[in-house]
């Protein structure tokens, strides 16, 4: 009798890790849209971005807008394939210390991936004092 307490504890309690386990990882793969925006360097001064898109069979379609805080379009565009990447250089003289919004939209989907990027400027003077 108490080894079947045990038993029935124990399969309870499986149960549960695995339920949460499996909900945990519905959930992420439902909602996540599979893109990424990085910055990969600079050119004359001016951020160099790169967006990465990792599509599949049934999510191959994406439009990509950007606009500034005012709601102005910048860009749009779409592009179609399961791995994609794509650079953006953006001007920072022309842009100055605008807020860019990138929203990239999965056409079959629905969901939406959005990325806030604005820029800042720090001048920092070090002194290194080195005793010989």
């Amino acid at each position: 009798m108490k080894q079947n307490k045990m038993i029935s504890v124990l399969a309870f309690f499986m149960l549960s890790v695995l339920s949460q386990a499996f909900a945990n990882t519905t959930d992420d793969s439902l909602t996540t849209l599979p893109v990424e925006l990085k910055l990969v360097g600079t050119i004359d001064d001016n951020p160099l971005l790169q967006l990465n898109f990792l599509g599949s069979n049934s999510e191959n379609e994406f439009s990509i807008s950007i606009s500034d805080e005012e709601g102005i379009v910048l860009y749009s565009g779409k592009e179609k394939g399961e791995v994609i990447s794509k650079k953006f250089l953006l001007k920072t003289e022309e842009l100055g210390d605008a807020v860019l919004r990138f929203v990239i939209t999965g056409k079959k989907s629905g969901q939406t991936a959005v990325y806030q990027v604005s820029t800042h400027r720090r001048v920092i003077e070090q002194m290194d004092l080195v005793k010989l």
